[in-house]
């Protein structure tokens, strides 16, 4: 394995040795560069049409890259125009494009597109973008659309977007799947998935791009895919800001900032946020165990409260320091803490009667730290062309989370008849490195290739103590018994390699990445280890087709994979509360999943059509499974169980009958397949599940905006059981003021107070109903205020053109 990475690092070096410009351009060669009108941001995956000055008739075509550069390769001599088309913006015609005999290129320069929907206001210029725009590998997330989820984070923003379910208790899945990656700007985070999404203050975020089928240049970690979190930064020359701030009942309040400067070939930006959720409610279960011939029962009632509350500072800065370099610095660290306290009336029985008891439950749990992440980026372009280049990122981050539990069981007179308190803590450390070269060719192609290596470690500790009521101590005591450590190692080292090109209206991309992983394992307490030792080949493809009257149809296959968690692995107790226990898994295996998509995107003026087939098989499924322990006690551990199905499509209608309205209709339908087997439970079943959300944004004054949406998610079906349906109901009210310098906005999520979490598991010998219902509806106050205007979508200069300053995509450089 050293060879390999040592052989890796000499390829790059010679690549970066090759510093040659790309080859030679061919007689006729059209270039230029896409951008959007008032912001400069690039255009990426744009259409480019070619025709016939005289005859009107197709020539060539293309694409937009990253960048927004094109190249249309040579074009006999002639005179000709050309037509750039994307969803959702207006197509641009340029006339009078001249080729001679002796024309090697024409420059076209920056072309700016401009969007549909435009309103003009005094010197102001806003425009309505769709909510969520479609290209090629990806969906587009527009945040400044979704006013319901203002003053949130990015778990609420993602209740309203395609392929994504959150969960009342803020899980987010993707496609069905909570196992999938998140990404920061391009960047890995520390954090898990869902904590590190509601660590995210909506006021940050520019959009959100969901890529259900990543390339080979990705990790292939997440059964259903990436969402990478596109944070605001300003595109123009000068000092910008923006400040929020929220206050809403039950204890709800935050704020949040973010600084931007940039001058010339220097960008600084500076943020902070802190923010303070509760969620008060009400929650329930019943449940029976059969041993032998006995038969327990326990009935349970009481309140919870949810609490999360999070602070970080983000910063950094990029220098251009010469126009083919550029080198950034990134900074991030924060704290976040999470828990809930319970207070539950239990009421336990047996049949026949053996016992009758009556007694309250008071559980508490918490989990927060510090974490922290530094990523440094260098880029290097070749020439004028932006598509060649060499880049590296290493990432250095860690975390230092302490989670702890305590349930005590009390009589009438709140004395403690049983306790127990689980506590663990351990310092988490990992280091990435990745190295990417792109190489485009004349002719229309363009090869990727890259190495990536990511080492981690981390040490957890788990101390259990009982609450000791048979002697005059009346505390906790240290049971070594239960306790235990447990280190983790693991290194994964990819290389990859893409290759894609268009030819006329046929676009394409192949990939191909090789991992091998190395884990470890190791208990402490019984000296037991687990390991990996294991290479894996991860497959990829893309295929898209231009249709007619601005059409496009797309196609893709991926191969991926879904490592445990640390906490699947963990081979000891750790208690949940009173009658609930949780243990890991150390012999769990990855999921393998084969993802299959076809998509199929219609523009119609300003509104667009899309639908997308997805067929995606899991192997070695992962499960959570809910078991009988002890008598009154159950168990929740993980285990392969088998293979899962799941056979969709999703649609999304974006219509504007008026100038003043605005609806978008989003709906998910798929048939979901179980053939699973575990410890004698046994399922081959499959059901039918759906859900739908229709958001409507009208524009009652010039300044004044009111947005409403609804969503349904049908029942699923479980290993062991079923999950309940649920609907819900969101509005927001939004006014401008100071010439949209400042706004406030009123919130009110779940307005019928219909949102709830129930399921049901069950077997032979077992039986178990919970119902979890917060408190609801959620009403949340927002005030923004933007410095010079953060929002650069309403500036631009008179040609429509950005101003200068770096262009950046939102992702890593």
């Amino acid at each position: 394995m050293n060879k390999l990475i040592i052989a890796l690092v000499l390829l790059s070096t010679n690549l970066w040795a090759a510093e040659t410009e790309t080859a030679t351009v061919k007689k006729g060669d059209i270039v230029g560069m896409v951008i959007e009108n008032g912001t400069g941001h690039a255009v990426e995956y744009a259409t480019i049409a070619l025709y016939d000055n005289a005859t009107q008739k197709l020539i060539t075509g293309g694409i937009s890259d990253i960048e927004g550069f094109f190249r249309l390769k040579g074009t006999s001599p002639g005179t000709y125009y050309l037509t750039i088309t994307f969803m959702g913006y207006k197509t641009k015609k340029i006339e009078n494009i001249i080729i001679l005999a002796d024309t090697k290129e024409v420059d076209l320069g920056k072309i700016t597109i401009e969007s549909n929907s435009k309103e003009l206001e005094a010197v102001n210029v806003t425009a309505d973008q769709s909510s969520v725009q479609y290209k090629i590998d990806k969906k587009v997330v527009n945040v400044s659309q979704m006013l319901t989820a203002k003053s949130g984070t990015a778990v609420d923003i993602l209740e309203n977007v395609p392929s994504v379910k959150v969960d009342i208790e803020g899980n987010v899945s993707l496609r069905g799947s909570t196992s999938f990656t998140v990404l920061i700007d391009g960047r890995p985070t520390v954090l898990d998935p869902s904590d590190a999404l509601s660590q995210i203050p909506a006021g940050a975020i520019e959009n959100i791009e969901i890529i259900t089928n990543p390339s080979a240049k990705y990790e292939p970690d997440g059964t259903a895919g990436i969402i990478n979190i596109v944070t605001k930064k300003n595109k123009l020359n000068g000092v910008t800001g923006i400040v929020n701030a929220n206050i809403g009942k039950d204890e709800k309040y935050g704020g949040d900032f973010t600084v931007d400067s940039r001058y010339e070939k220097w960008h600084f930006y500076l943020g902070g946020d802190y923010n303070r959720r509760t969620m008060p409610g009400n929650v329930s279960s019943e449940r029976w165990t059969q041993t032998n011939d006995t038969i327990f029962n326990i009935v349970s009632d009481g309140e919870f409260k949810r609490k999360m509350q999070t602070s970080s500072i983000n910063g950094g800065i990029d220098w251009s320091f010469t126009d083919h370099d550029i080198i950034g610095l990134n900074l991030n660290t924060g704290w976040r803490e999470f828990g809930r306290d319970e207070t539950k009336k239990y009421s336990e029985w047996t049949d026949p009667a053996t016992l009758d008891e009556n007694y309250t439950s008071l559980d508490k749990f918490s989990r927060g730290g510090l974490f922290y992440s530094s990523t440094l980026d260098y880029k290097h372009t070749f020439g004028k062309n932006t598509e060649h280049y060499f880049q590296t990122q290493i990432t250095v981050d860690g975390r230092n989370m302490d989670e702890s539990s305590e349930n005590n069981k009390v009589d009438s007179l709140n004395q403690i008849l049983e306790g127990k308190m689980s506590e663990e803590s351990g310092p988490s450390n990992s280091f990435r490195i990745k190295v990417d070269y792109s190489q485009p060719f004349s002719w229309g192609g363009k090869l990727e290739a890259g190495f990536q290596a990511h080492l981690s470690k981390s040490n957890d500790e788990n101390n259990v103590s009982f609450y000791d009521t048979a002697s005059n101590v009346l505390d906790y005591v240290y049971m070594p018994l239960y306790s235990n450590q447990t280190v983790y190692d693991q290194q994964i080292y990819a290389t990859y390699a893409t290759f894609g090109g268009t030819q006329g209206k046929f676009g394409y991309q192949a990939g191909l990445r090789a991992e091998y992983t190395y884990w470890l394992l190791e208990s402490v307490k019984t000296a037991e280890t687990y390991t990996i030792d294991r290479p894996d080949l991860f497959p990829t493809i893309h295929l898209s087709y231009d249709l007619p009257a601005e059409q496009q149809t797309m196609l893709s296959y991926t191969r991926r994979i879904e490592r445990p968690r640390g906490w699947f692995l963990e081979p000891f107790i750790t208690y949940v509360d009173a009658n609930n226990v949780r243990r890991g898994n150390p012999s769990l295996q990855p999921e393998y999943i084969n993802s299959f998509e076809l998509s199929y995107q219609k523009k119609m003026n300003s509104n667009f059509f899309s639908v997308e087939g997805y067929y995606r098989i899991t192997q070695n499924k992962i499960e959570r499974l809910t078991l009988p322990f002890t008598p009154g006690v159950w168990l929740e551990t993980y285990a392969n169980i088998g293979t899962d199905y799941a056979l969709g499509t999703e649609f999304m209608f974006n219509y504007s009958p008026a100038k003043w309205y605005t609806t978008n209709l989003m709906a998910d339908f798929y048939d979901y397949r179980i053939n699973a087997e575990f410890e004698g439970i046994s399922k081959d079943d499959h059901s039918f599940t759906w859900s739908a959300r229709f958001n409507n944004t009208f524009k009652a004054t010039a300044n004044t905006r009111i947005q409403l949406d609804f969503s349904y998610q049908s029942g699923e079906l479980e290993l062991q059981g079923t999950e309940e349906g649920f609907f819900m109901a969101n509005l927001a009210v939004k006014q401008d003021f100071m010439k949209r310098k400042a706004s406030v906005t009123l919130q009110m999520r779940d307005v019928f107070s219909t949102m709830k979490h129930e399921n049901t598991t069950f077997g032979d010998t077992y039986y178990q109903h919970n119902l979890f219902e917060p408190n609801t509806p959620m009403i949340i106050l927002s005030l923004s205020y933007k410095l010079n205007n953060y929002n650069s979508k309403n500036k631009k200069n008179g040609n429509g053109d950005s101003g200068s300053g770096m262009e950046d995509d939102g992702g890593s450089f």
